[in-house]
């Protein structure tokens, strides 16, 4: 901030003097109303130097300036002190992006909408995509509308070759020799029962499915079970 300190400083200084003028003469004003106003005497030479070192593109830091120096610039300025001075411009910048925001916010909503169709696109071309096809899941490429369908799904291997919606029977092996499940079940969007090889989530309810039991195979599946 101190930089802006000297950069406002020279162009108010400037307004101040009639016709045109040079750096050494801004400063040579400023130094004088700074002695007859404010009793602090800073040499024009020193102000040239401040002046000099805020405009160098190599300084990309503030530049050092003697806290005085601050305090009576900030008052030719017309702030009660650098605080103030730090608080006015807070609020100006603060201004002027609302202001610049407004302005320009279509084409900032259209630059996000592109970067982000970019992003999706990109990370889309590099990753593996599957889709539910009636009793199964198929690895397939992405595509956008049915991405935004929420119908793709991410790669899975394991579902590819082991998640299948079957139709079980009285010949159906339903448990394993430990006791463990074979089938699993769920109801569609219709309320129907359906039954799948695996534990995982019914594709069109995205509701986890249940494991089997002898009820439900008595009852749904085979009455002599």
């Amino acid at each position: 901030m101190y930089k802006e300190i000297i950069i406002k400083a020279f162009e108010k200084g400037k307004k101040e003097i009639p016709g045109k003028t040079t750096k050494t003469q801004i400063a040579d004003h400023i130094s004088v109303s700074l002695l007859n106003d404010y009793k602090i005497q800073i040499s024009g030479r020193t102000l040239r130097n401040l002046f000099d070192d805020a405009n160098n593109i190599l300084y990309r830091e503030d530049i050092s300036i003697n806290s005085e120096y601050t305090q009576v610039l900030c008052k030719y300025l017309g702030y009660e002190d650098y605080t103030q001075f730090l608080k006015a411009t807070t609020i100006k910048n603060d201004r002027k992006i609302i202001s610049h925001f407004k302005r320009y916010w279509i084409l900032i909503l259209v630059c996000f909408i592109t970067i982000s169709s970019t992003v999706i696109t990109l990370n889309s071309n590099e990753q593996r995509w599957m889709i539910w096809d009636s009793t199964g899941y198929k690895e397939v490429h992405f595509d956008k509308e049915k991405y935004s369908l929420n119908q793709l799904k991410l790669y899975d291997e394991n579902s590819i070759n082991n998640f299948h919606k079957t139709t079980p029977s009285c010949d159906t092996v339903f448990f394993n020799q430990d006791t463990t499940v074979r089938l699993w079940y769920g109801k569609n969007t219709d309320g129907n029962l359906e039954y799948f090889t695996s534990l995982g989530l019914h594709p069109q309810t995205n509701k986890t499915l249940k494991p089997i039991t002898p009820y439900m195979i008595k009852k749904y599946i085979c009455n002599n079970y």
